[in-house]
C-alpha cells in the first residue's frame, strides 16, 4: 500500500478546521499521515490542533503564507505521494483510496472532480458542469484554464521536489503554475495525469476570499501563463493563435471573478482586454455577459 502524506496549511482557520481535519481522518483504505502547518495563527487554531495532536502531526511557523506552509509540510513528509487539503475544504471518505486505484508507473498526478459549496454565485454545484476535466497529457488544455483543484491533487513527492515545489511568485496562482510546470517538464512520454470523475473533493467558495486584491491575482495568472509559454515545450508547440487565446482566457477568468465580487469597473477592464486579444462576435457576447449577467 502506498503511503500518502496529507499537507494541510492553516492560518486563522478555527471556523472550518475541525470539519476539514475530520474529513481527512475519515479516509478509508489507505495508509496516511496528516501534517498540519500552523502558519502563525492568532485565533483559536492552535487550541483546536491540540485536540487532534494524537492523530495528526502539527508543525508551526511564523506567518509566511500558505505557499510557504505547504512547502514546509512537504519538507517534513515521509510519504511517497503528497495530498494537499486547504483548511476550509473537505474530502469524501473514499477520496484517497479511489485515487490510489489509478496509480501506475507512468502516472505522476491524480486529481478528482469537485463539488462547489458556499458562496457560489452563478456557479453550478458540480465542477464538470462548467469546466471540462482532462486526463493524460494536460499541457495544452491547462494553458487555457486551471481545472485542477489543489485540494483534489495526489502528486508524486519526488516529482514535486524535482519541480521545486510551489513558487510564491505567481501570487494566488501557485497551484496552476505547478501543474503547468509539471505538464511542460514531463509531457506525454514520462508521466501522465489521471482524473477520478467522481466529486470526491468539496471546494468551499467564500465571498471574503474573492474580494482580495484582484489585480494581484490577475498578475499571478499572467506570470504562471507566461512562464509556461516561455518553457521549451511552450516555445516549441504553442502557436501564436493559442497564445492569444490563452491570454484572453485569463482575462475572461479575471473578469468573472471581478463581477462576482461586485467590482464592475474592473470586470469591464478585463473583458475589454479579452476583446482586444480575440475580437469577434463570440468574444463580444462574453463581454456583454460579463457586464450584464
Amino acid at each position: 500500500m502506498t503511503r500518502i502524506s496529507t499537507i494541510i496549511p492553516v492560518y486563522n482557520g478555527e471556523k472550518y478546521l475541525r470539519e476539514c481535519l475530520d474529513s481527512a481522518l475519515a479516509q478509508v483504505g489507505v495508509e496516511q499521515e496528516i501534517l498540519v502547518v500552523n502558519d502563525g495563527s492568532t485565533d483559536g487554531t492552535a487550541a483546536i490542533l491540540d485536540e487532534y495532536a494524537a492523530r495528526v502531526r502539527v508543525l508551526t511557523q511564523h506567518n509566511a503564507g500558505h505557499i510557504a506552509a505547504r512547502n514546509h509540510g512537504v519538507a517534513e513528509a515521509t510519504g511517497q505521494w503528497l495530498a494537499f487539503l486547504d483548511a476550509d475544504d473537505l474530502w469524501e471518505p473514499t477520496k484517497l483510496c479511489e485515487q490510489e486505484k489509478l496509480l501506475a508507473d507512468d502516472i505522476g498526478m491524480v486529481y478528482t472532480e469537485r463539488l462547489n459549496f458556499g458562496d457560489l454565485g452563478d456557479l453550478p454545484a458540480r465542477q464538470s458542469e462548467s469546466q471540462t476535466l482532462y486526463d493524460g497529457d494536460l499541457f495544452h488544455p491547462l494553458l487555457q484554464t486551471n481545472f485542477i483543484t489543489v485540494s483534489s491533487v495526489l502528486l508524486r513527492k519526488d516529482l514535486y521536489r524535482e519541480l521545486g515545489g510551489f513558487d510564491p511568485a505567481p501570487t494566488g496562482c501557485e497551484d496552476w503554475d505547478l501543474w503547468l510546470r509539471f505538464a511542460a517538464t514531463y509531457g506525454p512520454d514520462r508521466f501522465r495525469v489521471a482524473c477520478v470523475r467522481e466529486p470526491l473533493t468539496r471546494y468551499r467558495w467564500r465571498s471574503d476570499a474573492m474580494t482580495r486584491n484582484l489585480s494581484l491575482m490577475h498578475h499571478g495568472r499572467e506570470i504562471a501563463l507566461e512562464n509556461a509559454l516561455a518553457s521549451s515545450r511552450g516555445k516549441r508547440e504553442i502557436t501564436p493563435s493559442e497564445r492569444r487565446q490563452a491570454r484572453a482566457s485569463i482575462c475572461e477568468i479575471s473578469a468573472w471573478v471581478a463581477r462576482q465580487s461586485g467590482q464592475r469597473g474592473l470586470a469591464f477592464s478585463y473583458a475589454a482586454r479579452r476583446f482586444f486579444l480575440t475580437p469577434g462576435l463570440r468574444t463580444l457576447y462574453h463581454w456583454v455577459k460579463t457586464l450584464f449577467p
